[in-house]
């Protein structure tokens, strides 16, 4: 006498829902924490680029007895806009002819205001003003220790929107001295994962307060 062998019991509609909705619980909450590791993660290497970025300088400045400017040059002629002043300056020195002298890598340029020099002023022969960028492709503030008391304007892209923000940026300075940052030296900021700068996610070559 044969014996049929007993159906496998398959899933509810009840139970695919609950599985579903469990699933759905869990997305929500991970999606968040990973988006943020992610940030966490660009954070990390904005930090090193600075780092990297500051030894450029610094080494700039045992060449030449100097840091790199963060105002535009007369010999460099006329200059196209005043966005990213301190920026393109900084470019503009290190990938001078007279020096040439970076190890810097191209792909860490960007240029958001989209703007040219009259002539061509660095080894890479193209006349465009680039930015060191961070992790967001948004230009790194630059400001030499003689301009501290200017501000310049940047203009950033949020990586989420693709909005523009054109802002005035200024060094800082210590909430509880009053006293700049870094003050004989120079100063590097990022504007962070929002692509604003001013806030508390604004990654810096300095311990902020």
């Amino acid at each position: 006498m044969r014996h049929r062998a007993p159906a496998t019991a398959g899933f509810s509609l009840i139970e695919l829902l609950a599985v579903i909705v469990i699933l759905s619980i869990l997305a929500a909450f991970l999606v968040p924490r990973l988006a943020g590791m992610g940030e966490a993660t660009k954070a990390s290497l904005t930090q090193a680029q600075l780092t990297v970025l500051e030894s450029a300088i610094k080494e700039y400045e045992h060449d030449t007895g100097d840091f790199p400017p963060s105002a535009w040059r007369d010999e460099w002629g006329g200059q196209p806009n005043a966005v990213n002043l301190g920026a393109e300056a900084l470019y503009v020195t290190l990938w001078s002819d007279s020096w040439g002298g970076t190890s810097l890598k191209e792909d860490e340029l960007v240029n958001t205001d989209g703007d040219q020099s009259r002539k061509p002023l660095t080894t890479l022969g193209s006349r465009e003003l680039f930015e060191l960028r961070d992790a967001w492709d948004n230009p790194i503030a630059y400001f030499h220790r003689r301009d501290y008391d200017r501000g310049d304007l940047y203009l950033t892209i949020d990586p989420e929107t693709g909005d523009e923000y054109e802002e005035t940026v200024k060094a800082r300075q210590s909430e509880k001295t009053k006293s700049p940052h870094n003050p004989r030296t120079f100063q590097l900021i990022s504007a962070g994962p929002n692509g604003m700068f001013g806030d508390e996610d604004d990654i810096t070559n300095f311990k902020t307060d």
